[in-house]
């Protein structure tokens, strides 16, 4: 049946690249489940007695093991296939989340979000790289579909988890998430064809990619097809890797403690959640735009533009003190959050190809998971020794301002790979 579907969209004029795109869109989504831990966080509190640190050490714990996994994922998948590789990861995330209801203690947190980890790496990161090899026109676009299923992810499952923990408790919330994942993601994974050829196709705008607008980065696409080993000794490489530590380190610590923030200071739970919730939406406007924009700019503009906004948003969070002014950083915040993401995987992509893309971008990601590790818990303990999140708040606007500058010093490596 899924090879007659293939053949069919092989001799119809509707490009099988855009239902990769979707499909990349809802596999990206699940990584809202990992974001949904700001929900969960006040009925953890109060089950466990579980301090904000504690908490937000099972966060942190989930992105060590995401940077350890992530770039083996990606070799696999490289190696064997991205539609065998894809259906073990979605076994993985569902089954650790529909564990997730079972915990009576920390340590079993830990190892259920282990579970779950092992799988979500894979499923952010491999339609991020699988996407790249259908398109040459309107790759920035296609790729902004993508990643904007990172910021659907909140904006669905924030306020439907809160709505589930509400009627249902938040045990049978992680049994339901988790149980949904897990049939969506193997639905997913049989439509998942890693390259054009494989039922007969060509990359869009193959055929005209010398008419194609291209970035400062792009003009001259490279044909060079780079090893993973000489890829990770260029400066572009280790550029790209910091930049993406050091913004994620704000993200995450955002994500896990907005709504414990927003509580702390008088507003709702509901309305907390939906803030959060919010952020996930109004990303992925940005997600969309930013590659759009893109592929008018150039990868490394839209990013240093992006970062700008970001700081703003930081700004303006220090001095937020109602709900009214929180909607004004979740407007500003989530829009240029968005507006990031597809930069780094453009980037990559255009830098060293797609042959050892999926592994290559996984090492990337998990260089990205040290700042996710670090943002939370830095959120935690400035909250629990100081009672205000204002210095985190500090740290993330300079780890946001560095980001920017380092932006600036990327150019597409050369072949030698020397630094």
């Amino acid at each position: 049946m899924v090879n007659k579907i293939h053949k069919y969209f092989a001799h119809t004029e509707f490009f099988y690249g855009w239902v990769i795109a979707f499909c990349g869109f809802l596999a990206s989504a699940s990584y809202g489940l990992f974001y949904s831990i700001g929900v969960f966080f006040i009925p953890l509190q109060e089950e466990f007695g579980w301090s904000a640190s504690i908490i937000s050490s099972v966060h942190s714990f989930h992105m060590a093991v995401f940077a350890v996994s992530t770039p083996l994922m990606g070799r696999m998948a490289d190696r064997y296939g991205a539609r065998k590789i894809f259906g073990l990861c979605a076994v993985l995330l569902g089954l650790g989340f529909i564990l997730c209801s079972t915990v009576q203690a920390l340590w079993h947190f830990y190892l259920f979000y282990t579970i779950a980890t092992l799988g979500v790496g894979v499923a952010t990161a491999l339609p991020a790289s699988i996407v790249q090899k259908w398109f040459i026109k309107r790759k920035g676009l296609a790729l902004g579909i993508v990643i904007a299923g990172i910021g659907a992810g909140p904006l669905v499952l924030a306020p439907a988890i809160n709505f589930l923990i509400s009627r249902f408790g938040w045990r049978v919330s992680y049994l339901i998430i988790g149980g949904m994942a897990l049939l969506i993601l193997l639905i997913i994974a049989q439509a998942m064809i890693e390259r054009p050829e494989d039922i007969g196709l060509r990359p869009l705008g193959e055929e005209d990619s010398d008419t194609n607008i291209e970035t400062e980065s792009d003009k001259k696409l490279s044909k060079t097809e780079w090893s993973t080993r000489d890829a990770i000794k260029t400066r572009a490489f280790i550029l790209l890797g910091i930049i993406w530590m050091l913004s994620a380190l704000p993200i995450h610590m955002i994500m896990v403690h907005i709504v414990p923030f927003a509580v702390d200071m008088g507003i709702s739970r509901d309305m907390a959640a939906a803030a959060l919730g919010l952020i996930g939406g109004i990303s992925i406007a940005g997600r969309l735009l930013g590659g759009m924009l893109s592929d008018l700019w150039g990868w490394v503009r839209t990013l240093i533009i992006a970062v700008v906004v970001s700081t703003i948003a930081i700004l303006w969070l220090l001095v937020v003190k109602n709900y009214s002014m929180l909607l004004v950083f979740v407007v500003l915040f989530g829009f240029s959050y968005g507006a990031r993401v597809p930069q780094i995987p453009g980037l990559v992509g255009t830098y060293f190809g797609t042959k050892n893309l999926t592994e290559i971008l996984g090492i990337i990601w998990a260089i990205a998971g040290f700042g996710g590790i670090f943002g939370p818990l830095i959120g935690g303990l400035v909250f629990d020794i100081t009672g205000s999140y204002t210095i985190a708040f500090l740290f993330a606007l300079a780890c946001f301002g560095l980001t920017g500058i380092l932006a600036c010093f990327l150019k597409r490596p050369q072949p030698s790979g020397d630094l």
